[in-house]
């Protein structure tokens, strides 16, 4: 993501151009004269901006921080897939014609404001730490529903149990939105009120209010896949599967309303023949295993974790394996480094991450990941 926001290092980002088009648009009138600005010496444009009165200042600072964080490559991923959802077959060309990430999603956001909400909400999603999730693959294929009845009954089901259990959740919205094989629905249901200390003009006040806390649910059919953000809530993650499970997919049991909790069986990397299935398409060109966690199965919490330097020799972890033959275990975490195809012109790409038994992987849900 892009980096810590500032008035002055924005502007200079933001072709002026683009600026003058913003302010305009908001039929603002700063008298500063965009065609003479300097992108490296802003200060007029800051004192302009800073002297607006409150109310504009905020609502305008507002939107500048939005199209700060977006302006970072995931953030411009994120407007593709919704160009694509859009089936707008010009759009990266037209983006591919702005050079830097600011005044690439600065267009967007003024050319083609249709996509920026979903775009906004697949970012955040993208970034929220992979310890977060929690996924299960073992469901049916089948098609979730995605009519405005079945929202509205997620989004009722989802308020029914936390104000039954916790006495929150009074109110609840739910948004979808399709990125590529995947359904995203974003669940705001209403937290405890809280009392918050905000400035008012030139006044200092407590303000009492009833902010929104998250879920988002991810679901792929053609995986059988759900994963599932609930932080702080992780609790409520075997409930919220049957719930998305009842209004969304139509299904009235899962496995007899037991969660299958196992995703990860890591015990067939310990055998140095194994090979990992990788599809034509994907563009990857090789896996390799580069640390492994065992858990010993006589006694209790004993571990092991194995790592060796695999840039020579892709089966050195296995050859430490065999030279130290550990007595009987489980592989309960493993570190895979994953090197793509090279392209023209350009070196080729890795991606390290982990896998935990039973069910975490620090991997996103698009992209490279």
């Amino acid at each position: 993501m892009a980096g810590q926001y500032s008035h002055k290092h924005f502007f200079r980002q933001v072709p002026q151009n683009q600026l003058a088009s913003y302010f305009a648009a908001k039929g603002i009138d700063l008298g500063v004269d965009f065609t003479e600005l300097n992108r490296k010496q802003v200060d007029s444009l800051f004192v302009a901006f800073t002297g607006l009165p409150e109310e504009k200042q905020t609502a305008v600072e507002a939107e500048f921080q939005d199209i700060h964080a977006m302006a970072c490559a995931g953030g411009i991923a994120a407007l593709i897939d919704e160009a694509y959802f859009y089936k707008d077959d010009t759009f990266v060309e037209r983006v591919s014609e702005f050079e830097g990430f600011h005044a690439k999603v600065m267009w967007a956001f003024l050319e083609k404001h249709t996509y920026w909400l979903g775009a906004t909400m697949f970012l955040h999603a993208d970034n929220v730490s992979s310890s977060y999730w929690k996924r299960r693959n073992d469901l049916p294929h089948v098609p979730p529903n995605v009519d405005e009845s079945a929202i509205k009954d997620l989004a009722n089901t989802i308020s029914a149990f936390f104000h039954k259990n916790e006495g929150r959740g009074r109110n609840c919205q739910v948004e979808v939105y399709r990125r590529h094989n995947k359904e995203y629905f974003f669940a705001y249901p209403e937290d405890f009120g809280l009392s918050a200390v905000e400035w008012e003009s030139d006044t200092l006040k407590s303000r009492a209010r009833h902010p929104a806390f998250e879920i988002i649910f991810v679901y792929c059919e053609s995986e059988g896949a759900l994963d599932i953000y609930a932080p702080k809530n992780t609790k409520a993650v075997p409930e919220l599967q049957k719930i998305f499970a009842s209004t969304i997919l139509n299904l009235e049991t899962l496995n007899n309303g037991k969660i299958n909790k196992l995703v990860y069986d890591l015990d067939p990397l310990s055998d140095a023949e194994f090979t990992f299935k990788i599809e034509p398409e994907s563009g990857i060109e090789q896996i390799i295993v580069t640390q492994l966690r065992l858990t010993l199965k006589h006694g209790s919490k004993r571990r092991i974790s194995l790592e060796a330097d695999t840039k020579n020799n892709p089966q050195a972890i296995y050859d430490l394996l065999k030279e130290l033959n550990p007595p009987a275990y489980f592989v309960t975490q493993t570190r895979v480094k994953v090197i793509f195809e090279p392209t023209v012109g350009r070196r080729a790409k890795t991606r390290t991450f982990n896998i935990t038994y039973p069910n975490s992987c620090a991997l996103g849900h698009d992209g490279d990941d």
